[in-house]
């Protein structure tokens, strides 16, 4: 009783002190060669625990990424039909045009070029936003199109996601306009009062 004790306290403890199979110097001296012995089988036996959930993470971490890249790599193939058919199926392109307010910008918020692009069902873009007068003053804002949903400063795997959707509407068409437009103050971009046109496309020009 006297060892399960001492381990239960032992694990409690933040003390940098160096230490003998887990446990601080000052303490081992205090332990009997029985209470060592239990301590050095109970220490190679967490050791081996720790070794096992760590080759579990490992093959669940590597069927993941393997699962991802998979949905990535069909993604890919679905947008490259996208932009190969002729005609495409109504909203799975689009043209994007963003404008007007302001973007955080080199450390404040500045006015930006305005920018236009297509982008197909499934795609992610990295879209690059200049400052109105200093080019090289500039912001690389994630897009991403996927499943009828187009969102505008999304952040793949972070805890937090301030993105901003828009979900497929009939009238995108003929075009569609979204104004005055404010994302989270802890979002990539902190747009401020942009505006977001958009109307479906044809399959031309994909790489602009």
């Amino acid at each position: 009783m006297r060892l399960i004790f001492i381990l239960l306290a032992l694990s409690t403890l933040a003390s940098c002190a160096n230490r003998i199979y887990g446990v601080p110097e000052e303490q081992w001296a205090t332990l009997s060669s029985s209470e060592r012995e239990q301590t050095i089988a109970h220490h190679q036996e967490m050791e081996v625990l720790r070794e096992q959930r760590r080759i579990e993470e490992a093959k669940v971490a590597a069927e993941q990424e393997k699962q991802y890249l998979l949905e990535m790599e069909a993604r890919q193939d679905h947008v490259d039909q996208i932009y190969a058919q002729e005609p495409n199926i109504q909203g799975d392109l689009l043209r994007v045009t963003i404008r007007s307010g302001e973007l955080y910008i080199h450390g404040q918020h500045r006015q930006y070029r305005p920018v236009s692009f297509r982008i197909a069902d499934g795609e992610q873009k990295i879209i690059t936003f200049q400052h109105s007068q200093k080019r090289h003053y500039q912001i690389d804002v994630p897009v991403e199109y996927y499943n009828g949903v187009l969102s505008f400063d999304y952040e793949q795997g972070n805890r937090y996601d301030y993105r901003y959707d828009l979900a497929y509407e009939p009238t995108w068409r003929h075009g569609k306009y979204y104004q005055n437009i404010t994302l989270h103050k802890h979002s990539h971009s902190q747009a401020r009062n942009i505006e977001i046109i958009i109307e479906t496309a044809s399959q031309h020009h994909r790489y602009d």
